[in-house]
């Protein structure tokens, strides 16, 4: 433990005394982050031609409400339309929007109530926060003038997640499920670039409890229970995902 805490501390005080404009170190205060997702669109058929003008990717913006004791990740759910034209005249509408979700952790007690909304239906899951998996790797970035260690955690063989984290600010909190490790985690990247989180600004203000509002609307079901719901709808559906993405709908008007 001593070997791997030690550069942490050098680091945070050598970065203290050297910058001039010292960033805010408290431990309650908000974070905005943007995400940004790259996106799969397959068109066949007559719709095919604008293939090659669909969106490549999505961005949108979240936040991060933390104190000592818990924190809450919350979306700011949007609607984003794009109206395209062919040379043939033809109109693609294209429509995102985000689920609402939320995920509130409780530090303290080492729990974790997600509401994930699927098919405009909602719901609620609770869980105990597993041991953190994370590995750290030694190297080092600076985000948003915060000095961050890198840890790495592979849950499978085909999903590796990349996190930054600072212990300039000493909560083991961070977006979503991206936490648990000693300082507040900044950037998270998801297998090379297809899903990312960047912290963009940084407050540190109090935080109360009316903030950090634990969810409580929405059916309680089990992680295992909530993915084979998504799962049999995908399939009635003859489409493939999780449930937790971005929903979107293409119309081609003639």
């Amino acid at each position: 433990m001593k070997r791997l805490f030690l550069p942490l501390l050098l680091l945070q005080a050598g970065f203290i005394m050297a910058q001039s404009g010292q960033p805010e170190t408290g431990t309650s205060g908000t974070v905005l982050y943007e995400q940004v997702v790259k996106l799969e669109i397959k068109l066949e058929g007559d719709a095919a031609q604008f293939a090659d003008r669909m969106p490549k990717e999505r961005k949108s913006q979240k936040f991060l409400y933390f104190n000592a004791e818990s924190s809450l990740f919350e979306n700011k759910p949007e609607e984003e339309d794009q109206t395209l034209k062919s040379e043939s005249g033809n109109t693609v509408m294209i429509r995102m929007k985000e689920p609402n979700n939320k995920v509130f952790t409780q530090l303290s007690e080492n729990k974790q109530t997600e509401k994930r909304e699927f098919m405009t239906r909602e719901f609620l899951i609770e869980s105990q926060l597993n041991p953190s998996e994370w590995k750290l790797t030694g190297q080092q970035k600076m985000v948003l003038n915060y000095p961050c260690q890198e840890a790495v955690r592979q849950p499978n063989d085909s999903t590796k997640i990349v996190a930054w984290f600072t212990p300039v600010i000493p909560i083991p909190s961070g977006p979503g499920e991206y936490l648990n490790l000693p300082g507040l985690v900044l950037s998270v990247d998801l297998d090379n670039g297809k899903h990312t989180l960047t912290a963009q600004s940084i407050e540190a203000v109090d935080i109360t409890g009316k903030q950090l509002s634990k969810p409580k609307e929405g059916k309680k079901v089990s992680d295992a229970e909530f993915k084979k719901i998504v799962e049999d709808k995908m399939k009635e559906m003859g489409a493939q995902g999780n449930g937790s993405g971005t929903r979107m709908m293409i119309r081609i008007e003639r």
